[in-house]
């Protein structure tokens, strides 16, 4: 009877010791859903960290991977470093975990910087990566005015940064484009003697593409086609 009740007492020990490094582990991947640096709100788009058993790290936005490097987690707090990435001066996160969210806290640069994230099972997709492919031209709008297109204007999007823009007469305009980290803004600048910088707010939906242009409101409508049209 003896040996049972202590088999029983190191089975309780362990299972108790197992919940409490379960409620303290940040292994695995998450999204960052809400970033706070004083009463600023700079949350970025689809940003995702994680936080491998052998204490490395990677970290990136959306499908864009673009850190690497390592990890330690003590006494709550954590220290990242990313081996390509500039040197972090500034103290380690203060880290609250609660079930499957995280909240980071430091001071940096004397202001409070709260980073609030949830845990994911894979790596987030953002609009900015839905914008790939081929678009075909359907509507224009100026002014409140709205006009069907009949055309072959499309938009390649590729995904190595580069577009192509082509009318009607086949010609072709060349260059590269951006998408804002923090909001839905696509940037454009072409190719030759006259480069000219172009900014829109873009969203999609149903395979349709809108992109609304700052300076003058004009608003394009794409339909996402798979073949070049003839």
């Amino acid at each position: 009877m003896r040996i049972l009740v202590t088999l029983f007492l190191i089975v309780m020990v362990f299972s108790c010791s197992k919940k409490e490094q379960k409620g303290s582990n940040i292994d695995g991947l998450w999204i960052v859903k809400k970033v706070k640096v004083g009463n600023k709100e700079i949350t970025p788009i689809s940003r995702w960290m994680k936080f491998n058993t052998d204490s490395t790290q990677t970290s990136g936005n959306g499908w864009l991977q673009h850190s690497v490097g390592t990890w330690s987690f003590k006494s709550n707090q954590l220290l990242i470093k990313n081996t390509n990435g500039l040197e972090d001066n500034a103290a380690p996160f203060q880290v609250k975990l609660e079930n499957s969210t995280m909240t980071w806290s430091r001071e940096e640069e004397g202001e409070n910087v709260n980073v609030f994230l949830e845990r994911i099972d894979k790596i987030p997709t953002s609009e900015g990566n839905k914008l790939m492919g081929l678009w075909k031209l359907k509507k224009v709008n100026l002014n409140n005015h709205s006009e069907e297109i009949n055309s072959t204007k499309t938009l390649y999007i590729s995904w190595d940064n580069r577009y192509i823009l082509q009318s009607d007469t086949d010609k072709k305009e060349y260059g590269i484009y951006k998408i804002h980290g923090h909001k839905p803004e696509l940037q454009m600048v072409n190719y030759g003697d006259n480069p000219e910088f172009k900014f829109y707010k873009f969203s999609i939906s149903n395979n349709e593409l809108t992109l609304i242009k700052s300076d003058t409101k004009e608003k394009l409508i794409y339909s996402r086609i798979h073949q070049f049209p003839q």
